[in-house]
């Protein structure tokens, strides 16, 4: 009798665990999914004076640049102190070229 309680109760908790593991992933998964949507999404910014690349919603740099954005036309450190969203890493890397050249 000990024998089969031991296994019920060894089953239940199997059990509950796979079913918290399941929801605690469900939750998760939107929030996975907003960030694998835009994975090669960058943002370049004027900041402190020099441009700086991030990647579209993390607040760290990806990338900072010695490109000052008081050497640019005013246009151009106008948009980028709004911040510029770039596609793809081959357009960062032009769109890079084009400020920092």
């Amino acid at each position: 009798m000990k024998k089969i309680i031991c296994i019920a109760a060894t089953g239940v908790i199997l059990i509950t665990c796979v079913c918290v593991n399941a929801v605690a992933t469900a939750q998760s998964a939107p929030a996975q999914a907003a960030v694998e949507e835009q994975p090669n999404k960058y943002v370049i910014k004027s900041e402190g004076g020099r441009l700086v690349v991030y990647r579209f919603g993390q607040d760290k740099p990806f990338l900072s640049t010695e490109t000052f954005a008081a050497n640019l036309p005013k246009s151009d450190a106008d948009r980028l102190r709004q911040g510029v969203e770039v596609e793809g890493e081959r357009a960062l890397r032009k769109t890079l070229e084009d400020y920092c050249s």
